[in-house]
C-alpha cells in the first residue's frame, strides 16, 4: 500500500508541476497572425515591423507631413506654376535650383512675361503687350550715336505714362538704360514710344 501511496503522490506533483509550466507558456503570432494595439507604444529603440499606407485617397489618406524643421531633399525639376519654394538655404552638394527670379510683393499674376522689341516707334508708338502686366524690370538701349528720348505708358484710357512724361527721359547715344520697376502694373498692357525710329531696343520683364 506505501509503494502505491508513493506512486500516487509522485504522479500528483508531476501533474501540479506540468500545469505550472502550461501557464507559463507563450503562444507564437506566427506568419498569419495579427496584435490588435489598444495603447499607446512605448518609448525605445523597440521596432514595429512592416507598416502599409492607406491609400484610399492620394494626398489625403497617404498624406505625410514633415514638420517645421524637417528638411527636403530636391531631386527632380521644380514644377512649373506659382508654387513658392519658401527659404533656400545653401547646403552640401551639387544640384542646382536653375533660374531664381525675385517676384514683386504687389504681383499677384502667375505667368511669367519677357519681350523683347527692336526699333521702337515713334507717334503712337510700338504696343508691348495688350495684357495687364506686373513689370519687374525694364532695360532700353539706344543703338544709335544722338540723343533718343523714350516713354513707356500703360493702355488703359487716360494712359498713365510709367517712364517719361511732358519731358520724356532722354536716353544718351550708344547708352543703355535699366528702370527697376519692382512690380508696378501696367493695366491693359504696355505702349512704347521713342524719339527717333528704329533706335531703341527694349526688353521688358514681369508677369501677367
Amino acid at each position: 500500500m506505501r509503494k502505491f501511496e508513493r506512486i500516487l503522490w509522485t504522479s500528483l506533483v508531476l501533474i501540479a508541476f506540468a500545469a505550472v509550466l502550461s501557464g507559463q507558456q507563450q503562444q507564437s503570432g506566427g506568419g498569419g497572425s495579427s496584435v490588435t494595439i489598444t495603447g499607446a507604444l512605448p518609448a525605445g529603440t523597440n521596432v514595429i515591423g512592416k507598416v502599409g499606407i492607406d491609400q484610399t485617397t492620394p494626398g489625403t489618406t497617404n498624406l505625410v507631413s514633415i514638420g517645421t524643421n524637417g528638411t527636403v531633399a530636391i531631386n527632380a525639376a521644380l514644377p512649373a506654376g506659382a508654387n513658392s519654394i519658401g527659404t533656400v538655404v545653401n547646403g552640401t552638394g551639387t544640384a542646382n535650383i536653375g533660374y531664381v527670379r525675385s517676384l514683386p510683393s504687389g504681383c499677384t499674376q502667375a505667368t511669367n512675361f519677357t519681350s523683347s522689341t527692336v526699333g521702337v516707334a515713334t507717334g503712337a508708338g510700338t504696343s508691348v503687350t495688350s495684357t495687364t502686366t506686373c513689370v519687374s524690370v525694364i532695360y532700353v538701349n539706344n543703338i544709335t550715336n544722338s540723343a533718343v528720348t523714350f516713354r513707356l505708358q500703360d493702355k488703359t484710357g487716360t494712359p498713365i505714362i510709367w517712364i517719361g512724361g511732358n519731358a520724356d527721359y532722354t536716353i544718351p547715344p550708344n547708352s543703355n538704360v535699366q528702370f527697376p520697376l519692382n512690380g508696378v502694373t501696367m493695366t491693359a498692357g504696355i505702349t512704347a514710344i521713342a524719339g527717333t525710329a528704329s533706335a531703341l531696343n527694349l526688353f521688358v520683364a514681369g508677369v501677367q
